[in-house]
Order: C-alpha cells, then structure tokens, then sequence
C-alpha cells in the first residue's frame, strides 16, 4: 500500500508533523485549508487577502505546532483560533491605515480652509498668511488653487 493514501489518526498526523514530516503536514493542508479558508474568507472579502492569510495561517501553525497540547482544546479549535488571530490583525492594520489616511486628509483640508480664512476672510496677504501657516508663498497658492477647485460648483452642460 503506498504511502500517500495511508490514513493517519490526528494523534498520528500530529506527531509526524511535530518531527518535521513535510508529507503529514501536506495532509493536514489538504483536510483542513477549506474549513479554514472558509473561516478567513467570512471576514475578509477580498479572495486575495483570503487566500494569503490562509497561507500564512499554515505557516504559523507549522511554526506552532510543538504548542498545541491536546489536554486543552481541539486540535481544529486550535488552527482557528490561529486564523481569526491572523485575519483580525489583518483587518485591524487595514483599518490603521485607512484611518491615517484619513487623518491626514483631515489635517491637510483644515489647512487649505485655515489659508483661506487668513487670505480671503482676515485680509491677509500672501505673505503674511505663508508665514502664519509656515509654507512658502508657492505652497500656499498651490493649496488655495486646489481649495478653489473643490469648492467650485460643477459647471452646467
């Protein structure tokens, strides 16, 4: 009989992997990626993404796997909770740099609207307001043209 499609026990599966076996681990792979593929894929929408973090949980459970102590959980319980870990970090770093992106976007708008308030409600010149906001006289007109361009009402066809 060939090796290949001899049946492991989990106990069996686990301890060849624990020793290295590239082959057990395929097993593992093959019997468990669409319960955790589908897990990931909940949370994430993007295939993509899915599909690397199901690479990656893989990899942090072969990396992990002298850890797992059967006396505490299930070994699928284990694999998940690796993957919700895994795709939970993903989404909250995703969201840490929408949000920044939005800050930034946030502090430049107050800029641009702070230039024009200093220019066009206070009577400050050019100068005096790009010494006020700490920007070059060119910085300034740059930003106030793109103000003007997004306050600017689309023109009629």
């Amino acid at each position: 009989m060939p090796a290949a499609s001899k049946q492991f026990s989990q106990e069996e599966l686990l301890l060849s992997i624990r020793k290295g076996n590239t082959a057990a681990f395929s097993i593992l792979y093959d019997t468990y990626s669409p319960v955790i593929f589908a897990v990931i894929n909940k949370s994430v929408a993007d295939i993509k993404v899915s599909e690397d973090l199901l690479q990656r949980t893989f990899i942090k459970i072969w990396q992990n796997i002298s850890n797992f102590d059967p006396s505490k959980q299930r070994f699928l319980a284990w694999m998940l909770v690796i993957a919700r870990s895994m795709t939970n970090e993903t989404i909250q770093g995703q969201n840490l740099n929408k949000n920044s992106e939005i800050q930034t976007s946030a502090n430049n708008v107050s800029k641009n609207i702070e230039a024009l308030t200093l220019i066009y409600f206070k009577g400050y010149s050019l100068k005096k307001a790009a010494e006020i906001l700490q920007v070059t006289e060119t910085e300034l007109k740059i930003k106030l043209k793109r103000e003007i361009d997004q306050v600017r009402a689309p023109k009629i066809k």
